[in-house]
């Protein structure tokens, strides 16, 4: 699926604008930061090489104003799936999948909800089991109010949607979430996903 063939096929949805392209490391890089688009679909293969667009995915980090970053992959390599999740990807689209369902990948995205099919999560599932338990110093544990606001963002649901729920603004929820990630020592909402997983999945779970 070439740059142009993609562009078409979400350009082809009234809710969505394609605002640009690229075919390399530095142009997606510099395209991204410049146009500051909501959302950016990302090839794993760019000219570069065969994995460059992960290492788009890392820089992309550092901008202070970031997209939301489906990754699309050639096929579910178990290892480039956990690693664009690693590297903050919201979600992830196979080539192999309908074109059509790559719309409603990016619109599920755009919501502040992650993307992945079966085989994708099992992945990180897998992942998850093998990589070890964090444990947290007495010190950064977090508040009730924290833990609560934690589990609802991990269940899928936006910024927007937590503060409707527990009453609260969106300013108080992103001050809430900058907190958690700080005591976490984490910088992605997948990230916060494997933590809760590890934490309340097993027997003592609610």
């Amino acid at each position: 699926m070439g740059s142009q063939l993609l562009a078409q096929t979400i350009q082809g949805h009234n809710d969505f604008r394609v605002v640009g392209s690229a075919t390399t490391r530095s142009e997606a890089v510099s395209g991204i930061s410049a146009l500051q688009p909501d959302i950016a679909v990302i090839s794993s293969r760019l000219q570069d090489g065969a994995f460059t667009g992960v290492e788009v995915l890392r820089e992309l980090r550092t901008l202070q104003t970031r997209p939301r970053v489906i990754m699309l992959l050639d096929d579910d390599q178990s290892e480039l799936v956990v690693e664009s999740f690693r590297q903050g990807a919201r979600g992830i689209f196979c080539r192999t999948e309908l074109t059509t369902q790559l719309r409603k990948c990016i619109l599920c995205v755009s919501k502040g909800q992650i993307w992945a099919n079966n085989t994708q999560l099992e992945s990180v599932v897998e992942a998850l089991m093998q990589a070890p338990a964090p444990v947290l110093a007495e010190t950064t544990a977090l508040s009730k109010r924290e833990e609560e606001i934690a589990r609802f963002v991990a269940s899928g649901l936006s910024n927007s949607e937590v503060a409707q729920r527990l009453s609260l603004s969106r300013h108080t929820v992103k001050n809430y979430l900058f907190r958690v990630y700080e005591k976490l020592g984490i910088s992605t909402r997948i990230e916060l996903v494997l933590y809760v997983l590890s934490r309340y999945q097993g027997p003592e779970s609610d």
